[in-house]
């Protein structure tokens, strides 16, 4: 039986082409990155795919951008090169964060101590700093959810949760996506919906837990679904879709 055909964007092959570069010696640890021009000449590719090839190379590792001085290579490179294959699709990493996430918040309901929920209130005052850089407020949302499956005890929740923003990380879309609203939007959004999370766990209400985290997996991932669709074109977005919003009707 014949597949479809995979077309990978060009801003995923630029970066890890410049990955394999960075890893084979051709750009020394600790390097500023060549101007975008001699980059843009020597791979061939437009400004807009450079300026996502390097969001990608600094979500995975790679370049660090030093406000006001560009772009330098990390010091030191992360431990593996990025993996080829293997990876679940963009609309499967939606899908799965939304079954899981709720269940692991339900859990945490009823395990979070004091000190997690204080630790919760600092991701989300970091979360919505607007003065912080993107990849900054990433982290705080990021050390948000893992502080809520570290909290139900179960070292193999935490590996998931892990898991999912390993694999976000191959997805520059959740930032560029991000990096079009103004950082007031990002900040009104992280509050509101983060803070709806905290809030239930903090009254051990394990299905509101359930419900507020299954929105936020939801508004997260919807309008990013809908977006990736038209940008990028891969397949099996409505079914998807169709489950993502079946599922979300059903724990309201």
């Amino acid at each position: 039986m014949l597949s479809a055909i995979q077309q990978t964007p060009r801003y995923r092959l630029a970066a890890e082409e410049l990955a394999a570069a960075i890893r084979a010696g051709d750009f020394a640890p600790g390097a500023k990155m060549p101007p975008d021009r001699d980059l843009v000449a020597r791979l061939g590719v437009s400004r807009t795919t450079l300026r996502e090839a390097m969001i990608a190379l600094e979500l995975m590792g790679y370049v660090v951008t030093r406000f006001g001085a560009g772009a330098f290579v990390a010091d030191p490179l992360p431990a593996a090169a990025p993996e080829a294959a293997g990876l679940p699709g963009y609309f499967e990493l939606v899908e799965a964060r939304f079954v899981v996430e709720p269940e692991i918040a339900a859990i945490a309901a009823t395990e979070i101590t004091p000190e997690g929920l204080a630790a919760l209130s600092a991701c989300i005052e970091g979360m919505c700093d607007t003065t912080l850089p993107f990849p900054r407020i990433e982290a705080h949302d990021r050390e948000f959810h893992l502080i809520i499956a570290r909290s139900t005890g179960n070292s193999v929740f935490v590996t998931m949760v892990e898991e999912f923003w390993r694999v976000r990380l191959r997805y520059p879309e959740w930032t560029r996506l991000n990096n079009r609203q103004n950082a007031a939007d990002i900040a009104r959004f992280s509050r509101d919906e983060h803070t709806a999370v905290m809030q239930a766990l903090a009254t051990r209400d394990a299905p509101a837990a359930r419900a507020a985290m299954a929105h936020h997996c939801r508004n997260s991932g919807a309008p990013l679904l809908e977006r990736w669709r038209r940008l990028e074109g891969e397949t099996g977005a409505e079914e998807v879709l169709h489950r993502l919003r079946r599922r979300s009707e059903a724990i309201r």
